[in-house]
C-alpha cells in the first residue's frame, strides 16, 4: 500500500539520497498529515462541544496541533532542500531539526493549556453527554492515527528522517490518548461517574511528556551525538579493506541532515611507502566513500614505521602500561625520537568519555613501568577525547 502511495505522489521515490526526492517525501507526508489531522480535529471538536467533554476537546486540540506540526514539517523539508550557498556551505538540511524543535515546544504548550482546562473541570465538573456518534468518531480517529503512524514510519525509514520518525511516535501516542478518551466515555456512560476532568488531565499529562521527549530528540542532532554502531562499523570495515591502510583512529562523524554526512579520520600508512602512492590511495578512498556511501570523507595521513622490532616492542610496553591503569585506554601515532642523553616516545593517548584517569595518572603509570631501564625514556603525548574511535 505504501509503495503505491509513493509511486503516485513521489517521482523517483527510490532515489532517497537525492535532496529533491527527500523534499517530495517530506511534502507528501506533511500534506497527508494536514488533511487527516484537520478532519479528525473538526469531527472531535464538534462531538466534544455537543457532549461537553473536555477530554474529547483536549484530544481534538491535540489533533489540531498535529496538523500544525505537519505544516511545519512540510515547510521545513522545503527549506532543507535548498542547496549550499556562500553563508551555509554545508547546506540547509538541519532545518528539519529546527522545525522539529519548534513543533516540540508547541506540543508542550498545548499540553499545559489543556492541563489547566482539565483542572478547572475537576474543580467545577459539568455534565457530559455520550452518544453512539461519540464512539464512531473516536474509533475512526484511532484508525486514522494508526494509518498516520505507519505512513510516517515507512517514509521516515525510507529517507532516514528523524523528523518523520518523531511524527510516527507522536501518532502512536495519539492512538493511546484517544483510546484513553474512548475508555473514559464508556465509563461515564455505563457508571454515570464523571471522570471527564481526570481523563483530560491524564491526556494532557501524556501530551506534556511527549513534548518534553520530542524536545530532547530534536536537540540531540543539533548538538551533535555519536552515530549509531552500524554506521561506525560500516566506515571502519570499508577503510580497513584497502591495501595499504594499516590502521585508523580519530574517527569523527558529523551530520547536516540525513543526506549530508561528513567523516574525518586519521589513516595510518607505511612510512617507507612512496608519498605519491599513499596520496593516490587516499584520493581513491575519499572518492569511493562519496560514490558508494554518499559520505564526504576527509583523511589525515599518518606515516608509521612498519616492521621495526624496537618500535613495536616499545609500543607494546606502553600499551601494556596503560592497560594496567585502565583497559579502555589505547594509543596511536607512536614513534621514537632518539637523542644523545634520552629517547622520546611520542604518541597520542585515546581517552574515551567517562574515563577518569588523566595526564598525571598516565604519566605516573608509564614512569613506573619504564623505571630501571638502561635508556632514559621521556614520554611526549597528548590526550585525545573520543566517543567513537
Amino acid at each position: 500500500m505504501f509503495k503505491i502511495f509513493k509511486k503516485t505522489f513521489i517521482k523517483n521515490y527510490e532515489k532517497t539520497q537525492d535532496p529533491s526526492v527527500r523534499f517530495k517525501y517530506g511534502v507528501a507526508a506533511g500534506v497527508f498529515g494536514i488533511i487527516t489531522n484537520v478532519l479528525l480535529f473538526a469531527a472531535k471538536a464538534v462531538i466534544g462541544w455537543i457532549s461537553g467533554s473536555i477530554t474529547i476537546i483536549a484530544d481534538a486540540v491535540n489533533n489540531l496541533s498535529d496538523a500544525g506540526s505537519s505544516a511545519v514539517t512540510a515547510f521545513a523539508f522545503k527549506l532543507s532542500s535548498k542547496p549550499a550557498d556562500e553563508k551555509h556551505p554545508y547546506g540547509h538540511a538541519r532545518f528539519e531539526y529546527v522545525a522539529g524543535l519548534f513543533v516540540s515546544f508547541l506540543v508542550l504548550a498545548i499540553g499545559a493549556m489543556l492541563a489547566k482546562s482539565s483542572i478547572e473541570k475537576i474543580i467545577a465538573p459539568e455534565e457530559v453527554v455520550v452518544t453512539y456518534v461519540t464512539y464512531i468518531v473516536l474509533g475512526v480517529s484511532i484508525a486514522g492515527k494508526l494509518l498516520q503512524m505507519l505512513v510516517y514510519r515507512d517514509f521516515g525509514k525510507s529517507i532516514g528522517s528523524e523528523t518523520l520518525i518523531a511524527s510516527s511516535a507522536d501518532s502512536r501516542n495519539d492512538v493511546l490518548t484517544t483510546t484513553a478518551v474512548l475508555i473514559a466515555s464508556i465509563v461515564i456512560q455505563v457508571t454515570g461517574v464523571n471522570i471527564d476532568g481526570y481523563a483530560g488531565l491524564a491526556v494532557s499529562a501524556f501530551i506534556i511528556f511527549s513534548g518534553a521527549k520530542l524536545i530532547k530528540e530534536t536537540i540531540d542532532p543539533l548538538l551533535g551525538v555519536i552515530p549509531n554502531e552500524e554506521t561506525i562499523k560500516t566506515i571502519k570495515e570499508k577503510l580497513l579493506s584497502y591495501d595499504g591502510v594499516l590502521g585508523i583512529h580519530d574517527l569523527s562523524v558529523h551530520t547536516y541532515g540525513a543526506a549530508q554526512t561528513y567523516v574525518f579520520v586519521h589513516v595510518e600508512v607505511d612510512a617507507k611507502e612512496d608519498a605519491l602512492k599513499s596520496h593516490d590511495l587516499i584520493d581513491n578512498i575519499e572518492r569511493d566513500f562519496k560514490k558508494d556511501l554518499g559520505i564526504f570523507l576527509s583523511i589525515h595521513t599518518d606515516p608509521v614505521l612498519k616492521g621495526d622490532p624496537e618500535t613495536e616492542a616499545l609500543k607494546k610496553d606502553v600499551q601494556d602500561a596503560l592497560a594496567s591503569l585502565n583497559p579502555k585506554l589505547s594509543i596511536h601515532d607512536f614513534r621514537i625520537v632518539k637523542g644523545s642523553t634520552h629517547t622520546n616516545l611520542v604518541f597520542d593517548v585515546l581517552v574515551p568519555f567517562g574515563v577518569t584517569e588523566g595526564e598525571k595518572d598516565i604519566r605516573a603509570a608509564l614512569t613506573d613501568a619504564f623505571s630501571g631501564r638502561e635508556t632514559d625514556y621521556y614520554f611526549v603525548f597528548q590526550i585525545d577525547r573520543s566517543a567513537v574511535l
